[in-house]
């Protein structure tokens, strides 16, 4: 599946792991969607994708990406964004950061459909001495595959960025108070992975 990517970096990495998590989703918001390469990337023709960003350039360049009838975008902060339907999935990559995480968390939340699916793929700094020595054995294979896969980043895309990233116990921490049941992998390339269903109350 990755060969159906127009270029390869730590984020669209993880893009065919995503995919696969939302098989069920029809009705998806992408927030921070950058330049609307994973919307492209999801785009079946079966699901609505909606993609938020406060960058105009890059939801000018979304657009230009997507003219399927099954996408649209809206140029606004995440804070001030609202929709009257629930969506089935939320997905942030690289995106969260950017934000107050618990504040983000909470309101996607209250936005998703029962048995709705919260996505992250977000980046941390070490809290620990595992965490560090995760990260030391990552970085060399991480700079091998990079150099070999002719890594794009998100500033070669003129993809705005933040390395204003929170400690891992942080989000630990904020996951553990308003994610129940949910679990924190980390990938190979610098991010950390979780995925979260909101169970319906009978």
């Amino acid at each position: 599946m990755l060969k159906e990517l127009e270029y390869w970096n730590h984020n669209t990495v993880y893009y065919n792991w995503i995919k696969k998590q939302l098989k069920q989703s029809n009705r998806i918001l992408d927030i921070g969607c950058g330049n609307g390469f994973l919307i492209r990337y999801l785009d079946d023709g079966t699901k609505f994708l909606m993609g938020i960003d406060s960058d105009k350039f890059c939801i000018e360049k979304a657009k230009e990406r997507n003219v399927s009838p099954s996408c649209s975008f809206v140029c606004c902060d995440y804070e001030d964004f609202n929709d009257e339907e629930p969506f089935d999935a939320i997905v942030f990559v690289a995106s969260i950061h950017h934000m107050n995480m618990l504040n983000s968390i909470k309101k996607a939340k209250s936005m998703l459909s029962k048995n709705g699916v919260l996505i992250i793929v977000g980046l941390a700094k070490p809290s620990n001495l595992m965490d560090y020595l995760i990260e030391g054995m990552r970085t060399i294979p991480c700079m091998i595959i990079s150099k070999i896969k002719k890594m794009r980043s998100s500033e070669d895309n003129n993809i705005p960025v933040s390395y204003n990233v929170p400690y891992l116990d942080d989000v630990r921490r904020i996951v553990s108070e308003e994610l129940p049941r949910c679990e924190i992998r980390m990938g190979l390339y610098y991010r950390y992975l979780l995925k979260w269903e909101k169970i319906s109350k009978v």
